[in-house]
């Protein structure tokens, strides 16, 4: 199951940001035509939109799969544990900072497996990971804006990587899994971070 999280209003308001001016002497006339232009809402994806603040949540705007699995494979006896490959893609206009903020065992054990982790390539294909059968919460991926830009006012289009995908890998112990079969189920929560305009945290 896909899942969009966006972080798009649909209630309208109007920009009072003055982006031209265009001034005109009005002289031996009776009447000037003045053309108004309107910003209302804001879009997310235009990484010029002038209505969302710099590291505002509005900003956030990924599809990801919300249904993961992982398994043991019978090629390796069931020593090795792997998965399919899961997407995330930013779709905003700004960069995003994918965090780990919880892994939990909801039902069934880790005992038998050895090392159980997520990995994936950031914005840059650099391979990054997270440890989940020792857990600590920390940053996963960073991914460039919906342009392929992480600093949106220096780096050209498609520069870096604006989707990944990540998978699950680990060991199991000894041949515990080769007679016995267990099912666990998780709840892995990641944080999203809106990058400012450089492709950097902004300060609060």
């Amino acid at each position: 199951m896909k899942k969009i999280l966006s972080g798009l209003l649909v209630s309208g308001f109007l920009f009072g940001g003055v982006l031209s001016v265009q001034a005109a002497e009005i002289n031996g006339e009776d009447s000037a035509k003045i053309t108004v232009d309107g910003f209302l809402g804001q879009d997310n994806k235009d990484e010029e939109s002038p209505n969302i603040d710099e590291g505002a949540n509005d900003w956030i705007n990924v599809t990801l799969d919300t249904a993961n699995i992982f398994y043991t494979t019978k090629a390796s006896e069931h020593k090795s544990i792997t998965s399919p490959d899961y997407t995330i893609t930013n779709n905003s206009g700004r960069g995003v900072k994918i965090s780990a903020n919880t892994f939990t065992i909801d039902s069934g054990s880790l005992t038998n497996v050895d090392t159980l982790k997520i990995s994936g390539n950031d914005y840059s294909a650099a391979e990054k990971s997270v440890d989940l059968k020792t857990f600590t919460a920390g940053e996963f991926l960073v991914l460039a804006n919906n342009q392929g830009k992480l600093n949106v006012e220096t780096d050209t289009a498609d520069s870096h990587a604006k989707e990944t995908t990540y998978k699950y890998s680990g060991t199991t112990k000894d041949d515990y899994y080769k007679s016995t079969a267990e099912k666990t189920t998780h709840t892995l929560t990641l944080a999203f971070e809106a990058l400012g305009k450089d492709g950097n945290p902004v300060a609060p």
